[in-house]
């Protein structure tokens, strides 16, 4: 995909909902393993975002309450929005195999890749440190994705 005005408001939103009701969710599994059960929604939201960008609900509470009130200013970059779809993909996958563990009882499988997801989120929204895009980035060099996208890559 050619680069494009893309604005990278809806993807700190995303951010912030998804560190903070993993980590609450988190604390109420301390007490309550059951609390699991917010691992899928979060990958749903996850890789609803990847899927379906416009239909978000990051970019909904972004553009319908944030935007509009100011409380959230617009950050557009010319940039593929690619990467940024893969690593929430990416972030998607490891929620589902989390509910997975969970499902099964694992709880300490479940949460330790819930906490990789949380830290990995994090990195992105403080640093603007991008793993998943990184990855991406990677993928394309090496040609596991269409040679059409190597090229605005590798320069």
């Amino acid at each position: 995909m050619p680069n494009v005005p893309f604005d990278r408001s809806p993807l700190k939103v995303g951010q912030v909902i998804l560190i903070t009701g993993l980590l609450a969710s988190w604390l109420v599994a301390l007490a309550r393993p059951a609390a699991a059960i917010a691992l899928p929604v979060f990958a749903v939201m996850l890789l609803g975002s990847a899927l379906s960008p416009a239909t978000s609900l990051p970019r909904a509470l972004y553009a319908g309450v944030l935007k509009p009130r100011g409380l959230v200013r617009p950050r557009v970059r010319v940039e593929d929005p690619a990467p940024h779809r893969f690593a929430q993909l990416v972030g998607g996958a490891f929620l589902v195999a989390a509910s997975l563990a969970a499902v099964l009882g694992h709880f300490n499988v479940a949460w330790t890749l819930g906490w990789i997801v949380i830290a990995l989120a994090f990195l992105n929204f403080a640093f603007d440190v991008c793993v998943g895009c990184i990855v991406y980035a990677q993928l394309v060099r090496v040609g596991v994705f269409p040679v059409g996208r190597r090229s605005q890559v590798t320069g």
